[in-house]
């Protein structure tokens, strides 16, 4: 099962956090973005899963998020690269526009 992490720098990661969670039902998938309807995937789904941490759901593609004090983390897995891929690009494109004020960029490992 492929993974990947990211370490977003920032002092306001719970809010980061909750905001991902809320917006979650905007990511986009569908053609040209790697999930698409007909192939089992269902669409998106979030929830904060206390103060700290949270899941997000894309398909088969899950991303578990934890707020820091001083960053946000992201582990994101799926059952294949193309998936995988395809979550990491919605949640950046996301948490980069929500964040886009302090500045926030998300480097996956």
């Amino acid at each position: 099962m492929p993974t990947a992490e990211a370490h977003v720098a920032t002092d306001r990661a719970v809010r980061y956090l909750r905001q991902l969670c809320s917006h979650a039902s905007r990511l986009r998938h569908g053609p040209g973005h790697g999930l698409r309807p007909g192939r089992g995937h269902a669409g998106p789904s979030a929830e904060a899963t206390s103060d700290t941490t949270g899941r997000i759901t894309l398909g088969t593609a899950r991303c578990e998020l934890t707020a820091g004090p001083t960053e946000l983390i992201l582990r994101a897995d799926a059952a294949d690269e193309e998936q995988l891929r395809a979550l990491q690009e919605a949640v950046t494109r996301t948490l980069e526009r929500v964040g886009r004020r302090d500045g926030l960029t998300v480097l996956w490992e």
